[in-house]
């Protein structure tokens, strides 16, 4: 029943970020929100139904293997992840430590794989999220200061 309230309120009060359960507005974060559902959703299909499944980074047989593909892809997740898990624990919310730690999976894609579509998408996604972060980061400390 709180829970309700709560989401009532939100509609009600034009200051919340929410929209009931939904965000106000539409942000980069959200937006990375989707575009890594489609992704997660691609790849299962692609995993399960036609195993071709590190084409999006890139294509085996020609200077990569498809085991040396697999190694790369499996570092630059893993980092992502330590490096996101890592930026949480010391304080840095979910919003900034997405953004941040996506723009260096950004990178290291650009840097270990040939120049897909993939890897450039990643790339200015994460400059969106990084920009975006900066914004709210600059109003909040705006919205601090006295007056």
């Amino acid at each position: 029943m709180k829970r309700v309230i709560k989401m009532k309120k939100n509609k009600d009060n034009p200051d919340s970020p929410m929209l009931g359960v939904l965000p106000r507005r539409f942000t980069m974060t959200l937006l990375f929100i989707i575009c890594y559902t489609i992704i997660h959703i691609n790849f299962e299909y692609n995993f399960w139904v036609t195993g071709d499944i590190f084409s999006k980074y890139a294509v085996a047989g020609g200077v990569l293997t498809e085991l040396e593909i697999a190694k790369m892809v499996y570092f630059t997740k893993a980092t992502w992840m330590f490096i996101l898990i890592w930026m949480m624990v010391v304080g840095m919310s979910f919003r900034s430590a997405i953004a941040y730690s996506f723009m260096i999976y950004s990178i290291e894609l650009i840097v270990l794989f040939p120049i897909y579509i993939y890897a450039i998408l990643n790339l200015l996604l994460a400059v969106g999220c990084v920009i975006e972060d900066v914004i709210v980061r600059l109003e909040t400390r705006r919205k601090k200061e006295p007056a």
